[in-house]
């Protein structure tokens, strides 16, 4: 079966690698469940209400604990363990996962298993060039197998790699198309600026995947953030709710669910879900997006305290490997502190992989740092591939203003403003703002 990957002429993805690592986990899981003791007859097995890593993470050690020097059982606890960060948020299970890949690897060095393993370690902390050497090396191993490129394509739409990610990403959905090649091809079109094309696609990788599985409902919760980057709140909210329908804890269809109250104007109301959404699990997007809308309600103290917690979240990654230099560049930007580190932060990481997202960081960067010039550069190639992500606009559309090209400026806000005029909780207010003094008496229509 093939399938046309993008609609324009010439790319966590599931959330990071986590198509790979489920892919990984569940064999292991039906592998343990085949050696178990079957039930009597007539006595019924009970129902295990454990999250599927915790599952995973139980039986992979029972098994290691009886194969102590075994590498697949090995690889298949770490896998499981990259799992767990997912459920729970807590980046702990990196080092544990990469000791057990490294001791698996020292006994098979070319075990594709172990390779994949240690490609989705890699792409799980941002070391995108790492994760790509292991997959594509997993890929030389069994080229026939799909999951094998889920790595390849992750890492290279991470490097701006993006016509290797398109025809990397063809070959997988042709070979498999189903939930984790299908969301490969939504986000290669989002980022080709075709957003009627990426959401058709995540709904195939929706109805590809079990309804009640975490998977389908992070792919229903991204659905309703593409449908909120075209300013379609209703659609947006009816897919967050969708997203928790599918798995009661999701929370990207919180976080979700929060913007669009935020988007409405409803502050207590956003607040609610953003604070479900970190109670759930504590990721940094979610404290600050807490702490934006505590500063919109006028209560700095509590703001001030996410923010905080922000910075403590982004140094606990850090201190289990995982590389956060670039959101904490894209946060000091937004809420301009630190300018000069983040502008330092943000070229190191372009210098390492030059994407379309880097640069637009990059760009924002070096504008509220006050380097007009170098954010007209990088803005420029931020929106090379035609992205329609209205910040991505806004941003390309306040630096043009910024560099006197008054003529690319206007297009851009106001572009942004029809596409989504509450497209961000932070910028929403300047962006009216800015299409007002551009139109004299309103808004353009």
């Amino acid at each position: 079966m093939v399938v046309s990957l993008v609609r324009v002429p010439r790319s966590l993805v599931i959330d990071g690698v986590v198509g790979v690592i489920l892919a990984m986990v569940i064999g292991s899981l039906i592998a343990n469940f085949r050696a178990m003791p079957p039930t009597p007859v007539g006595q019924p097995r009970a129902l295990d209400a454990r999250p599927a890593g915790e599952r995973a993470v139980a039986s992979a050690q029972q098994v290691l604990a009886a194969k102590p020097d075994d590498p697949a059982a090995m690889a298949n606890l770490a896998t499981a363990y990259l799992l767990r960060v997912r459920e729970t948020g807590d980046p702990s299970y990196y080092p544990r996962a990469e000791a057990l890949l490294n001791r698996s690897q020292d006994l098979r060095p070319d075990d594709p298993n172990v390779l994949l393993g240690l490609g989705s370690l890699a792409a799980s902390r941002h070391d995108f060039t790492r994760a790509l050497a292991y997959g594509q090396r997993a890929v030389a191993a069994i080229p026939g197998r799909a999951s094998s490129y889920s790595v390849v394509i992750d890492a290279l739409v991470e490097l701006g790699r993006y016509d290797e990610a398109v025809q990397t990403a063809q070959h997988m959905v042709n070979l498999r198309p189903d939930q984790a090649s299908y969301s490969r091809i939504s986000y290669l079109r989002e980022l080709h600026g075709d957003l009627g094309g990426a959401i058709d696609a995540m709904r195939i990788a929706v109805g590809a995947g079990a309804p009640d599985a975490e998977t389908t409902a992070w792919c229903e919760a991204h659905i309703g953030n593409l449908l909120l980057a075209t300013g379609d709140l209703d659609g947006a909210e009816r897919e967050y709710q969708l997203s928790l329908l599918h798995f009661n804890n999701e929370v990207y269809g919180m976080a979700g669910l929060a913007r669009v109250r935020a988007a409405r104007g409803d502050m207590p109301g956003a607040a609610e879900q953003a604070e479900r959404a970190v109670k759930a699990m504590p990721l940094p997007e979610f404290a600050a997006l807490l702490g934006d809308i505590y500063a919109q309600m006028g209560d700095d103290a509590r703001a001030q305290q996410q923010y905080e917690l922000v910075g403590a979240m982004q140094q606990l990654f850090a201190a289990n490997g995982v590389r956060t230099d670039l959101d904490i560049a894209a946060f000091n930007a937004d809420h301009g502190v630190h300018l000069d580190d983040a502008v330092a932060a943000a070229q190191a990481e372009y210098a390492i992989r030059p994407s379309v997202t880097v640069a637009d960081v990059l760009s924002w960067t070096e504008y509220r740092a006050g380097h007009i010039a170098e954010a007209a550069e990088f803005s420029r190639e931020a929106m090379r591939l035609g992205s329609r992500d209205p910040l991505m606009l806004y941003h390309a559309g306040v630096i043009a203003q910024a560099a006197g090209d008054a003529e690319r400026a206007a297009a851009l806000l106001r572009d942004t403003y029809a596409l989504s005029p509450s497209f961000s909780l932070l910028w929403a207010h300047d962006l009216a703002q800015r299409v007002q003094a551009l139109d004299g008496a309103g808004l353009a229509a």
